[in-house]
């Protein structure tokens, strides 16, 4: 989401900059404003260039911040731009970092210098700060999560999408760093569905980790029917829906296992298999849902080790059958590395457009 925060936007120098014409011209040829000048003009010309190398805008961004901060002065809202400037031009991996984290809270401290509690021009800003958090910090966070309440409370009504937009992206950098909040992504997912309907992307996105703060809180049932919402989408070729369904069946499988709901396993195993072969055609051998084997308590407390070969095939299912025992060290064992591998489940294999049975696999459980 983009906001008018981006100093690309004219950067309005004349408008920000207070002086009185009597200091203009004396200042228009000090050192630190040509070098500025020089900076600046350098990164908006490679910018016009769509062959410019990302790095090399980079670093034109980056030396354009340093000669604004002399110019400008730290804490003036044009260098927070030229900050902001920068800090978008990095990688989401390149944006989490201390020196990117600093530079980020210097940039929500001139923005709430500059604007009130409630502007919508802070939530770039705040967003961005999120984003380059390297780990989480209760009090920075319990500031942000603060300012971002205030604006949403002052936009829900007006900007009802931007709020919801913003507010999902708040919560998946909130879970990146280890955060839940399964009232916020349920409240979103309920949002979505009032605001844009079933179908839509954010609909899907925000009903999937509705499921797993679900799951989180021991809400099984309540999480496959989120999860079974999201595969029902029409995915209509949208690449970000498909991944998102490929994602949630995966889940269900796992989920469905847990609770000996076989019929809904074997339907979900069914999709990834199909949609596996849609996406490249080729022979998967993938276990989606393992049990371990319990291992014997005499020899646990013996401290006795062991090993079981099975054979075994995987049918069009995705389900094991036909479990052979070749080597094991323990008959008891191989009995559990039995009972264990028959409630394995695979992605079903396809060739020629067609699923087709495996056979002749062979795994070691220790």
């Amino acid at each position: 989401m983009q906001m008018n925060t981006s100093i690309l936007a004219a950067l309005a120098l004349a408008g920000t900059l207070t002086m009185g014409a009597a200091t203009a011209a004396p200042l228009l040829q000090n050192d630190a404003q040509q070098r500025f000048q020089e900076a600046y003009q350098a990164f908006q010309q490679a910018q016009e260039n769509s062959e410019t190398p990302r790095l090399e805008l980079q670093k034109l961004a980056f030396a354009s911040y340093m000669r604004g901060r002399e110019y400008f002065g730290a804490d003036h809202i044009n260098t927070a731009n030229l900050a902001m400037n920068y800090l978008f031009l990095l990688g989401a991996n390149q944006r989490v970092g201390e020196q990117s984290r600093a530079l980020a809270a210097l940039v929500v401290r001139a923005y709430q210098r500059e604007y009130e509690p409630t502007a919508i021009e802070l939530l770039d800003p705040l967003l961005l700060a999120l984003e380059t958090m390297p780990e989480y910090n209760e009090e920075q966070l319990a500031n942000y999560e603060m300012a971002f309440a205030n604006v949403f409370s002052a936009l829900k009504e007006k900007n009802p999408a931007v709020v919801l937009d913003v507010k999902t992206a708040m919560a998946e950098e909130l879970l990146r760093l280890g955060q839940s909040r399964p009232a916020l992504w349920n409240s979103l997912y309920n949002d979505s569905v009032k605001l844009h309907g079933d179908e839509h992307l954010l609909t899907a996105k925000t009903a999937f980790y509705a499921a797993m703060e679900d799951v989180g809180q021991d809400k099984m049932m309540s999480a496959i029917d989120k999860l079974e919402q999201v595969v029902a989408i029409p995915a209509n070729d949208r690449a970000a829906v498909l991944q998102l369904q490929l994602a949630a069946n995966y889940r269900l499988v796992t989920f469905y296992a847990k609770e000996k709901m076989t019929e809904g396993a074997d339907k979900a195993l069914a999709r990834i298999g199909q949609m596996n072969n849609e996406l490249n055609g080729t022979v998967v051998e993938q276990a989606v849902y393992r049990v371990n084997p319990q291992y014997p308590a005499e020899m646990a407390r013996q401290g006795k080790e062991g090993y079981v070969l099975l054979n075994y095939e995987i049918a069009t299912s995705g389900r094991v059958e036909n479990i052979t025992i070749v080597e094991a060290t323990n008959g008891e064992f191989g009995e559990k590395a039995v009972e264990a591998l028959s409630q394995w489940l695979f992605v079903p294999a396809y060739e020629n457009g067609q699923p087709v049975r495996l056979t002749d696999q062979r795994v070691q459980l220790d």
